[in-house]
């Protein structure tokens, strides 16, 4: 049984469009790639679905979210204070139940899909994450994140991150993963555990870092915002000192570097460090609109892709965006940086991929990769090259496959 899509283009990569494009799906793979006039030529084929006046390009990859979050959107203001966002956060779940966690969960996953996004990386900060994400459709890597500044607590605290990844079950769209969270609420210890964890069972891990100018005050001094807000909440210990060190030396100390993870915002970086994740190997979650949202100033992401390091899109959560839409992040990236439209296209997708250890199965339009694809309807007024119509603010994802299933249809 084989589906044929086709559209006006198609992209099978950031480098090659194909006018009047198709292609032919078998199963959960892609079977052949090239002009309708070539694919249509194939025998025993079930379905041709012409998705007109669009672009099918390679399905969307998130690396960076908070799905349990999405009932938050538009009831948390923005704020350039991150320990008063943290509280805004904590009182307005406060009263939440099993059902809201689900139902938020449930309502991200559905807001990915619709909007083109195909995998997704989603930080576990519940209970339900696995359960529910599991079920869903989507291409996922879930990391368990871990919470604990702690020294003493190091040993029980993997002891039990181990008996929770056990207990999950992977399977070809689920990956489950590690993120120890940032080194404001992670100690040495912890995150050097963790470390070794991961690199024995080759689990994929990421972490927060860098984030904000108080996180890098926090590691250097042991002053500023979030030390007394750690102390509020009795989350530090009492004979707590700063390392002295910026937070990539910080994470370079703890071994979790020869991972090489997922290292999630990246807002603040010296030279030194760039250089140091450029040798470690780790690849970058980039969140434009969060970054945007937080009033940060101007991320470094045109230093880190000129130093040849791996650099994706995430959308944060909707408790710091509008939609959990890549498109999205790049029509943003699109008309406030000078990055190339092409080269937004290869974050928001083989680079995706290769940052969660999928870039053999997933990111391209090619024969024998997963069929995670997405179509989206271009302006009815065709102004520009083919990346100026992609990126155009009326473009809209009209069409969704996940491993050759179709999931989302307008």
């Amino acid at each position: 049984m084989t589906t044929i899509l086709r559209a006006k283009y198609l992209i099978t990569n950031p480098e090659n469009f194909t006018e009047n494009g198709a292609v032919a799906v078998k199963g959960t793979k892609i079977h052949r790639v090239g002009t309708f006039d070539e694919i249509k030529m194939l025998t025993n084929v079930d379905k041709i679905i012409d998705l007109g006046n669009a672009i099918i390009i390679p399905g969307l990859i998130n690396i960076h979210t908070h799905l349990d979050l999405t009932n938050l959107h538009n009831r948390i203001k923005p704020t350039s204070n991150f320990t008063h966002w943290v509280f805004q956060i904590v009182g307005a779940r406060i009263r939440w139940k099993e059902e809201d966690y689900i139902s938020s969960i449930e309502k991200g996953i559905e807001l990915c899909v619709e909007s083109g996004t195909t995998t997704v990386a989603d930080i576990a900060n519940t209970g339900y994450s696995f359960s529910v994400l599991k079920k869903s459709p989507l291409r996922k890597v879930v990391y368990k994140e871990v919470i604990d500044l702690n020294p003493d607590h190091a040993k029980d605290v993997l002891k039990k991150t181990q008996k929770e990844l056990s207990s999950t079950i992977p399977d070809n769209l689920l990956t489950a993963g590690l993120s120890p969270h940032a080194p404001y609420s992670v100690s040495k210890e912890l995150y050097q555990a963790m470390a070794q964890f991961a690199y024995e069972t080759g689990t994929p891990v990421c972490t927060h870092i860098a984030e904000t100018r108080d996180e890098i005050e926090f590691l250097a001094k042991g002053t500023g915002s979030l030390p007394a807000f750690l102390k509020q909440i009795r989350a530090i210990p009492d004979n707590w000192q700063a390392p002295g060190l910026t937070p990539i030396q910080y994470l370079n100390e703890t071994g979790i570097l020869r991972n090489h993870p997922l290292l999630i915002h990246c807002n603040y970086m010296t030279d030194e460090e760039i250089s140091t994740i450029k040798s470690s190997g780790a690849s970058v979650a980039f969140c434009p609109r969060s970054h945007h949202f937080f009033g940060h100033t101007n991320h470094p992401v045109q230093k880190l892709l000129d130093a040849g390091i791996n650099v994706g899109l995430g959308t944060d959560s909707l408790a710091s965006n509008d939609t959990l839409s890549i498109i999205d992040e790049m029509k943003f990236l699109f008309l406030h940086h000078s990055i190339p439209p092409n080269t937004l296209l290869t974050m928001a997708t083989i680079n995706g991929a290769k940052a969660l250890g999928l870039e053999s199965k997933v990111g391209q339009i090619k024969e024998g990769f997963e069929a995670d694809l997405c179509g989206v309807r271009l302006p009815d007024a065709h102004v520009g090259n083919i990346y100026d119509q992609l990126l155009d603010t009326t473009s809209k994802n009209i069409f969704t496959m996940i491993a050759g299933a179709i999931c989302y249809q307008a």
